[in-house]
This record gives C-alpha cells, sequence and structure tokens, in this order.
C-alpha cells in the first residue's frame, strides 16, 4: 500500500502530472479541502473541496484533519477519515500538497508515502502561469515561494522536471510501476 504525494512549485504542472498518472493507472485521488473561493475554472469536488471558514474551524476543532497548511492566507487540509477510507478500498492513493503536508504525511505514515517533486525553472513557471491569465500580483505571490518549494526537492524520493509532459509522463510511469507491483512485461 503507496500514498504518492505530489508536491512542488505551484506552476510546474503537479496536478496536471498526477491526474493523469492516476488515471493511467488507476490510482485514486484523495481531494485536499480549503477555505478559499474556487477560481473561475475550478469545481467544488473535482481540484479541492471548497468549504467554508466555520466549516473548517468545526472540522479542525474535532481534530479531522491529518495535516492543515496555511498558504497565502488560505487554509489547506486532508481529513484522516478520506485517506484511511480510501486506503480501505483501494491499495494506492495519491495527493497533491505543499511541502509542508507532503513531510507531515511522511512523518506520519513513514515509507508508505513516496514524495515525487515536480518542478521547473522559474522563468517556465512565470510563462504558463500567463498563459492562464493570473494576475501580476498571483504570479509574484507564487514566485515568492519558488527557492523554499525547490528547496525540498532533495528530501523527496522522486523529482521530476517537466519540461515536456510526454516524456514526464513516460519517465514518472515507469517509476511509479515498480512500486504497483503487477509485473507488466515491456514488448518492443
Amino acid at each position: 500500500m503507496k500514498i504518492f504525494v505530489f508536491t512542488g512549485p505551484h506552476g510546474a504542472g503537479r496536478r496536471t502530472v498526477a491526474e493523469m498518472a492516476g488515471s493511467t493507472l488507476g490510482i485514486k485521488h484523495i481531494l485536499t479541502y480549503t477555505s478559499r473561493a474556487p477560481h473561475s475554472w475550478e469545481t467544488n469536488g473535482d481540484q479541492y473541496h471548497f468549504i467554508g471558514n466555520r466549516e473548517f474551524d468545526e472540522a479542525e476543532a474535532n481534530n479531522e484533519f491529518i495535516e492543515v497548511s496555511v498558504v497565502n492566507n488560505n487554509r489547506y487540509g486532508v481529513k484522516r477519515a478520506d485517506l484511511e477510507n480510501f486506503l480501505d478500498q483501494c491499495k494506492h492513493v495519491y495527493l497533491i500538497l505543499n511541502r509542508y503536508g507532503a513531510e507531515v504525511l511522511r512523518q506520519r505514515y513513514g515509507e508508505q508515502v513516496v514524495r515525487i517533486f515536480i518542478y521547473c525553472a522559474p522563468s517556465l513557471l512565470e510563462e504558463r502561469a500567463r498563459s492562464t491569465n493570473h494576475s501580476n500580483a498571483d504570479i509574484s505571490r507564487y514566485m515568492s515561494h519558488y527557492d523554499e518549494e525547490m528547496a525540498y526537492k532533495n528530501e523527496c524520493e522522486h523529482s521530476f522536471e517537466n519540461i515536456d509532459l510526454a516524456h514526464t509522463m513516460f519517465d514518472l510511469t515507469k517509476t511509479l510501476e515498480s512500486y504497483l507491483g503487477r509485473n507488466l512485461l515491456e514488448l518492443d
């Protein structure tokens, strides 16, 4: 049983890579809860569980979260029951977390957690953010965390530079297959 945690700087493509890997390999995604409002392109239950501050406060007071992180004054958390229910139903799961959440899960679940760091150069992150119509303020905020996010790279079990998505997925899929134990054959 493995808990794959995708982490890395905002805009490196960790969500895209994680969702493609999960879909390709049949690994279930555990969504994070957040107190922030959804962006125009996000839907509740697809990218996050969007809940209000009061509901987040109640869940936190009831010790429902395994971990809670605050990023740009917004709270994010993984509910213990979600993780445990998915692990009961599935052999492997994945989450998309910042480095703090990844570290908390690693400390709590040990070697069951495999941290996968997705990154790219800051210029590419900025270019991607501009192409998706992020504001200059958002881009500056994302870039202000880049160095501290990159400092976590060497703590992770695997890292992939995501310049070309097809290449990244090829390498990542081979790596994840080694954990899944499905004994697939490579044929020419």
